[in-house]
């Protein structure tokens, strides 16, 4: 019984890991409440989990706000510019309503389609800019190149939080304690999951990475974007 209460057994690691989890979930929602921050909480949400996933121990409260206030100015302007988008396809797709017969078919299919690549750069960029230095442009374009390279781990990587949020709207019970688990560590456990992936994608991008432990993690490397990174981050 000892053993079990132990800071070294597996129970006490899943359960110290689960309240880290907690309190980086609870400090993503509160950053992401003016909205306008969103985009800066995301980022430092992800900078977070990539560490965790590489066994890198953080102070989480520490290292959430140092993440935040370092990359606050790129993450906004980047997030204000995915909002901007994403209002805009959403305005087209409701005008395309009004338009005669066939029309409004072709645009709806036409808007779906460049909506796929948005949610596929909106997937990336923030774990991109968590891990990666660049500038604006190459940030954008380096999401979307890496997410087409990879794109059976883009698949994977969206399939957690949808299949989630189906499960939370099946009926009126899984909302409301659906919505519970979401506010508690709902947030920070997807990235966490997904960090996993992450970790994997983005390695074979990281001039100085280290050639895996086990060599059946090994990934054999795609075609890299030239603009990839100008700086890995030593988060």
């Amino acid at each position: 019984m000892s053993s079990f209460f132990s800071m070294d057994s597996p129970a006490m690691r899943f359960l110290s890991r689960v309240c880290d989890l907690m309190i980086l979930n609870l400090m993503a929602i509160v950053c992401c409440i003016p909205i306008v921050t969103a985009g800066a909480s995301l980022t430092a949400l992800y900078t977070i989990t990539l560490k965790m996933v590489r066994g890198e121990e953080a102070y989480i409260f520490k290292g959430f706000l140092k993440a935040f206030k370092e990359n606050f100015k790129i993450s906004t302007i980047t997030w204000l510019i995915m909002l901007a988008i994403g209002i805009f396809f959403y305005i087209d797709f409701q005008a395309a309503e009004v338009l005669p017969g066939n029309m409004a078919s072709f645009f709806k299919v036409l808007i779906g389609a460049v909506t796929v690549f948005y949610v596929m750069i909106l997937t990336y960029i923030f774990p991109y800019i968590a891990r990666f230095e660049n500038n604006l442009k190459n940030t954008f374009k380096n999401a979307l190149l890496i997410s087409i390279l990879n794109l059976p781990y883009t698949l994977l990587i969206l399939l957690v939080p949808a299949a989630l949020v189906i499960i939370t709207f099946l009926s009126t019970a899984t909302l409301v304690y659906g919505s519970l688990l979401w506010i508690l560590l709902g947030f920070a456990c997807v990235a966490y999951v997904q960090s996993r992936m992450f970790r994997k994608v983005f390695a074979k991008y990281e001039p100085e990475a280290a050639a895996p432990e086990n060599p059946d993690d090994y990934i054999v490397p795609e075609e890299v974007p030239e603009t990839a990174s100008e700086n890995k981050k030593e988060n």
